[in-house]
């Protein structure tokens, strides 16, 4: 794999990852609310999938910074 390529799936890489944990986030946010479970691990898990995705769209907006897009529509 050409480093071009690894660069623009490391760009598409951060931002599904953004999108996963925000949707794993609120599905623990959920099953806490509806008392499924071990609430307190569900709320934990919240909290670690939320601050996950901070990470990750920090990661993203620093790939869009410093990475070059690839030739196409974006």
């Amino acid at each position: 794999m050409g480093g071009a390529m690894a660069e623009a799936l490391a760009r598409h890489g951060h931002h599904a990852l953004v999108e996963a944990h925000e949707r794993a986030a609120d599905n623990h946010r959920r099953l806490s609310q509806a008392g499924a479970g071990d609430v307190d691990e569900h709320q934990r898990l919240e909290q670690w999938h939320r601050w996950c995705a901070v990470v990750e769209d920090q990661l993203a907006a620093e790939a869009d910074v410093n990475l070059p897009r690839p030739p196409g529509p974006s």
